[in-house]
């Protein structure tokens, strides 16, 4: 008998977030969202593991049944308030605000350190671990991986930025 695990987040659909949960064990996936039901919860689907493909990256579960993909985030506010932070302090850059600027780059890193906590403390690695268990594959970008992309692509715009100036004032 298989160990039961769950992962309670957010399913992102085009009108919204809706409070949901993953459930992973006895062979098969599904997608459980708030309803009327003795349990409170009712299926979005149920299938066995071998008939999902499972990705995570940062704090967003991804089940893909068939050619449709649910994802499911442990705060679906993070994303927005990153962008705004971003955003905030691109602005404060382009103005010279420099402490400004420091502060929404320290603040972007709070955001990702609560997603990043929100994304344990609700289950997430428990369900990927439990999903591997019952042989379903299940690929995991974590944060390290994804600053590192990020700071490289940074750094390659740097260099071409400077390659084109370099030679636009040659």
């Amino acid at each position: 008998m298989s160990t039961v695990s769950t992962f309670d987040g957010f399913w992102m659909t085009p009108d919204g977030s809706v409070p949901a949960r993953l459930v992973a064990g006895n062979g098969q996936v599904a997608l459980l969202i708030a309803g009327q039901s003795p349990t409170g919860f009712v299926d979005v689907f149920r299938v066995p593991v071998q008939h999902a493909r499972v990705s995570s990256a940062a704090q967003r579960i991804t089940v893909t049944v068939g050619s449709t993909a649910y994802s499911v985030l442990a705060r679906p506010h993070g994303p927005i308030i990153g962008a705004a932070l971003g955003a905030a302090g691109a602005v404060a850059g382009l103005a010279g605000a420099h402490v400004v600027r420091g502060g929404s780059t320290v603040a972007r890193g709070g955001n990702l350190a609560a997603d990043a906590a929100a994304f344990s403390r609700q289950g997430g690695h428990q369900f990927l671990a439990a999903l591997r268990h019952e042989g379903a594959p299940a690929r995991r970008v974590g944060y390290p991986a994804l600053l590192v992309g990020g700071f490289a692509i940074g750094l390659l715009v740097v260099a071409l930025i400077t390659i084109v100036t370099v030679a636009a004032l040659a």
